[in-house]
């Protein structure tokens, strides 16, 4: 199967938007618009969290486990989640909260595989989340951010969770941040309008060498817990049981691939992501986990979710309902 290039990640939409779009979508085609012509279409990101069922369509794992996959690409999860319900695809990856807000908001979705989990610091203290500012910013700790304007893709959402979590854990108040949400973050901190930015990989290790940024510390997507999850509905899930245990087995098969050979992942993600080789052999990547999904894998993210206001505890889904098969 071929694999098409895209140079950088995009950022996601606003999760009253994956909402809104997913809910019209009901209206429109059904899942009958493409079954049965045996392909299994799965929507990713042009990042390094999709790694998972690239590596199973690179590496035969998909032919292995019989199953035809088609990899569409999509810029978000609002993008997916209307092709999602109207059959257009029958899995998408998606950030841990946006499936949940989407529940909490009438649009049923389950998790069927696990895809990316954020990476815990290395012996250098380097993790793949890192807060820049401008090199002769005043800004010297994570804990300062608390009076800072922070330039962010999305505003409450998983990103924006792993921001307030490392700040207050820094011993600041990220209730005092004003968050402003700008398409291109590096940019809006080289112009001054924001005072710090956070880097998605490769770029961040693309920006080491600016010499008007400096990198004030690293954070851990989701806490070191699953960050990233494949999506799907639970109709396609009760209709095609079997199409769904294979692709949960094949994407745990190329995520233990990926976690076991050293440079596989950057092989991979030279194959569709339009960097410099040498800046995706130094790049940081997530983990990739070898076990399916687990309701305290949800249970962590709806804790952070309730903890900063993304959900009320009275309404935050049940983990196992947010789980294929739980």
């Amino acid at each position: 199967m071929n694999i098409t290039k895209f140079p950088r990640p995009l950022k996601v939409l606003a999760l009253g938007a994956l909402a809104s779009l997913a809910l019209t979508a009901c209206g429109g085609s059904s899942d009958a618009d493409t079954a049965g012509d045996g392909t299994v279409r799965v929507a990713v990101f042009p990042s390094f969290n999709a790694l998972g069922p690239r590596t199973a369509d690179l590496e035969g794992v998909f032919d292995k486990h019989g199953l035809d996959v088609e990899l569409v690409t999509v810029a978000t999860p609002g993008e997916a989640t209307p092709q999602l319900l109207g059959g257009k695809i029958e899995f998408a990856l998606m950030d841990m909260v946006s499936p949940i807000i989407a529940k909490t908001e009438g649009v049923d979705l389950v998790m069927a595989a696990p895809g990316a989990v954020g990476a815990a610091a290395k012996d250098d203290g380097l993790t793949s989340g890192r807060f820049w500012v401008r090199a002769d910013s005043p800004i010297q700790s994570v804990a300062d951010l608390e009076n800072a304007t922070f330039g962010i893709p999305q505003t409450k959402g998983q990103l924006w969770l792993d921001v307030r979590e490392a700040i207050d854990n820094a011993g600041g108040d990220s209730s005092k941040t004003e968050f402003v949400e700008v398409p291109n973050t590096l940019a809006a901190l080289r112009s001054g309008s924001v005072d710090v930015v956070t880097t998605a990989e490769p770029s961040g290790t693309a920006t080491l060498n600016d010499p008007d940024l400096r990198v004030l510390d690293h954070f851990v997507n989701a806490g070191g817990d699953l960050s990233y999850a494949y999506v799907t509905t639970p109709r396609y899930a009760a209709e095609n049981a079997e199409n769904v245990e294979k692709f949960r087995d094949a994407v745990v098969e190329a995520n233990t691939m990926l976690a076991e050979q050293d440079g596989l992942a950057a092989e991979v993600a030279a194959t569709y992501i339009e960097v410099d080789p040498a800046i995706l052999s130094q790049a940081i990547y997530p983990k990739f986990p070898t076990t399916p999904i687990t309701e305290d894998n949800i249970n962590s993210t709806l804790d952070r979710m309730v903890r900063y206001g993304l959900v009320q505890e009275a309404d935050a889904p049940a983990p196992g309902d947010m789980i294929v098969g739980g």
